[in-house]
Formats: C-alpha cells, structure tokens, sequence
C-alpha cells in the first residue's frame, strides 16, 4: 500500500479494471498542443516558438485531483525562452518540485521533444493483484513498450528483468534508452504512477485535506506551502476508463488547435 493514499477507503473493485492513459500532441509550424486525459487528470499544454526558442506556454486543467491545481500554471513562464532542444532535465531544472506540477512538467518535456509532430499515445496497465500484468505503451497503435511487470518490477522481456518502475527507474531507464523509446518508457513509468490511484477511493465522502497524505509535503506546488494547510481533494474526479478513455472538451482555442485549426 503507498503511504500517501493510505488514509483513503481501498477500492473493491480494484482488480477488475484498466488504467488507461490518452496523451495527444498536434503539431502545427509555430506551436504544439497537447491533452492529456486518464482516470485522476484531463489537462491541457500549448506550446509556442519560432523554431528557435519557446516563445509561449500555457496550460490548464479540467479534471484535476486538488483544489490547487489549477494555480500551478503560472509558473510554467520560467520556461519561456528555452531553446528548443533542450533536455528535459535542462528543463526540469528551471521548475523547482515545490513550485510546480509533475504532469505538467513532464508533458512540457514531451512536447518540447515531439516539436513538429503529430502523435497520439495510448497507455494501458491491468489492476494487478498477485498475478503479473502487461503494460503497453503506444504511438499511433504501434507499440512501443510491452512489459510485464509484477510488484513494481519488471519481468519481461528478459533483457530488462529486474528493472524498478519506482525509484531508480530513471537512471536505468536514460542509460537504456533514447530518443522516442525513451519517451515512451518514461510515459509508461508515469502511467503507473498515476495507475496506483486505482487502488484506493480518494474522491468521495468529505473533502480530504493534502495534509493527511504521508511523505507527501514538498513534493509538487499543492503539497508545498501554505497551500498545504489549507487544500483539499477535489470530489468526483475520478474516472473508470477500463473500456477506453473519454477525452474531455478543453477550452475552445485548444480544441480547435487540437481539431487541426491552428491560429
């Protein structure tokens, strides 16, 4: 059990369902969009420049899992200016985990990578229980990743054997991969992430303040500051999307980018 969900009711249906995980990035000659959607989250990223720099970024959410989510985004300004091929740990580097949001970071970083290309991608992980499962990751239907795993490790294929998904995926994971693979391994590993909510019933009964989730504090904008002391979960957030994934409708000027419109 992840300590930070341990104050919620577990879920009984939990092992019986799908986390499902829509990612899509549209491309146009001066900007990128992108929606994420899955159980806990549906948000949003628009990301301008001149082939050259990040002229632009906003963002915003419609299903978000705290109160103060949505506040986050302003600080998404500190990455106006980068060139575009930065890293993501160049990125990163410029949004401290207090002052910002791991989902939306992590989507600045994809964006920026996938400048100039239109992809959809498609994240599957079974509830798993004792049994090892298979997660997948996909681009436009081609699968990427294909990995069974079992107590956050992975099984198969044998040449990853062994390997975590919690802590020290990222260093094995950047010494493995490159490129796309390693874009789409580090989507799959936030997927579980994420996936782990599935577990417990956090979005009913009463508003649940942040300050009961353990080890939690200083780990993104809404567990830091004050706005610890005083934010709450937001209810009915979350979504069962075992037989595929519903996309929410963004604000009007994103969906039309999202819809090939442009501006």
């Amino acid at each position: 059990m992840d300590r930070a969900l341990a104050h919620f009711p577990t879920n009984p249906e939990y092992g019986l369902g799908i986390y499902r995980r829509r990612l899509n990035f549209v491309a146009d000659a001066r900007s990128m969009t992108a929606q994420v959607d899955d159980t806990h989250h549906s948000y949003w990223l628009l990301l301008e420049h001149d082939a050259v720099r990040v002229t632009n970024v906003e963002a915003g959410f419609m299903r978000a899992p705290n109160t103060t989510c949505p506040g986050v985004t302003a600080g998404l300004a500190a990455l106006i200016g980068l060139p575009v091929g930065t890293t993501a740990s160049e990125a990163l580097a410029r949004l401290p985990r207090s002052a910002s949001c791991t989902h939306l970071s992590d989507l600045f970083c994809w964006t920026l990578a996938q400048i100039g290309q239109t992809a959809l991608w498609e994240i599957s992980i079974p509830d798993q229980l004792s049994a090892p499962v298979w997660f997948e990751v996909a681009r436009n239907k081609v699968i990427g990743h294909r990995w069974q795993v079992a107590n956050r490790h992975i099984v198969a294929p044998v040449a990853l054997r062994g390997r975590p998904l919690m802590e020290g995926f990222m260093a094995w994971a950047r010494s493995e991969f490159g490129g796309e693979d390693l874009i789409a391994a580090t989507m799959l590993q936030r997927g579980l992430l994420v996936a782990r909510g599935r577990e417990h019933i956090v979005d009913q009964g009463d508003p649940t303040p942040l300050a009961r989730a353990e080890g939690m504090a200083g780990s993104c904008w809404s567990y830091s500051g004050d706005r610890l002391s005083h934010a709450t979960g937001t209810l009915n957030y979350v979504r069962d999307f075992t037989a595929g994934v519903t996309p929410e409708a963004p604000p009007p000027h994103i969906a039309a980018r999202l819809q090939g419109a442009g501006s």
